[in-house]
């Protein structure tokens, strides 16, 4: 599925000093009229001022019915934002959440907001209409939604994993995935999400290494902790 650059009206309304409002918000109320949908924090970065200057880029999947063959089926679509200057509080509010699903919409109706975050692609996990449970007690994506799985970044979802994840969704915590050897598998700590974005973490060695890394402030959310901040 090929990317293409989002150009929302209302991502261009602005605040003071230019930085904007928060745009997971902004987004989500103009894809209500989607009957699903999800926003990713596709990536974060900070850039060095007197006053810091903080960005967030998101990547939206909308979905929208249509009958195909004489059975109703979802087509989806992924478009993917610029870079949105925000407050550092905003920034905050989502540094842990990098690769993460912080806003979304089900078929059922159900909604998520960022105290739910949780890895992309598990909001379709114990859907028979887009998988099932194979050997081994893992999740499988039919082959028309292999997007699905490649959200995961080859990460395979257990029963147990997927019943942590419903518990945390219904109890408003973030989940990131199982936890081995201690750390997390999915978020801005996470080991999977070192794999899959490592232009974010080369920047932020590069930061280090010259003293201005994402260090110094370590940001405790319910359910993890990141060192990514000023």
């Amino acid at each position: 599925m090929n990317y293409t650059r989002l150009g929302l009206l209302l991502l261009l309304v602005t605040t003071g000093c230019g930085r904007a409002p928060d745009p997971v918000q902004q987004v989500s109320r103009d894809l209500e009229r989607y009957p699903e949908y999800a926003v990713v924090i596709e990536d974060l970065k900070m850039e060095e001022a007197f006053f810091p200057d903080y960005f967030l880029k998101l990547r939206l999947t909308m979905a929208a019915g249509q009958r195909v063959a004489g059975r109703d089926t979802m087509v989806f679509e992924e478009k993917l934002t610029d870079w949105l200057e925000v407050t550092e509080e905003v920034f905050a509010r989502y540094e842990n959440y990098l690769g993460m699903v912080v806003a979304s919409k089900s078929l059922d109706g159900k909604r998520s907001s960022p105290r739910q975050a949780h890895p992309a692609g598990y909001q379709y996990v114990g859907n028979s209409q887009y998988g099932q449970w194979g050997g081994g007690g893992f999740w499988q994506f039919y082959g028309q939604y292999a997007f699905m799985s490649s959200m995961l970044g080859g990460h395979r979802v257990g029963r147990g994993d997927y019943d942590d994840f419903r518990r945390n969704r219904e109890t408003g915590r973030p989940h990131y995935g199982p936890v081995n050897k201690g750390r997390q598998t999915f978020g801005t700590a996470g080991t999977q999400t070192q794999k899959t974005k490592p232009n974010f973490y080369q920047r932020n060695r590069q930061r280090t290494a010259s003293g201005r890394g994402f260090t110094s402030r370590s940001t405790t959310h319910s359910g993890g902790t990141s060192r990514f901040g000023k």
